[in-house]
């Protein structure tokens, strides 16, 4: 085969979040990751869904410059906030006392 089997698609549009189970939308983000937000509209969230021509869910966070949503935007709350079950923390890695590395001993010839 001459070229690379492709990747499967992200998941995109109505879904379950695989945690707790809740409905949320699978949506991608404009530097193409994917996002989990809540299925219900909330005026109080801070993430601007909507649905393109080809039916892919698209969302947008807030900002300074574009503060409400716009056409065919529904507000919504990221399900990273709302999770009653979060993700695990990672445990920090070990420090590792760090000695005197790259240091040359010091030889007095002569004495």
């Amino acid at each position: 085969m001459p070229y690379p089997t492709p990747r499967p698609p992200a998941p995109n549009g109505p879904g379950h979040c695989p945690r707790c189970l809740r409905p949320v939308i699978w949506c991608v983000t404009s530097h193409q990751n994917t996002q989990a937000v809540d299925r219900d509209r909330n005026e109080d969230g801070n993430q601007a869904v909507r649905q393109d021509h080809t039916g892919r869910w698209l969302v947008r966070q807030l900002t300074r410059e574009r503060p409400t949503p716009e056409a065919g935007e529904n507000l919504h709350m990221p399900h990273v906030a709302t999770c009653p079950v979060p993700a695990p923390r990672r445990a920090p890695a070990p420090r590792v006392p760090r000695g005197r590395l790259g240091v040359r001993p010091i030889r007095r010839w002569g004495r």
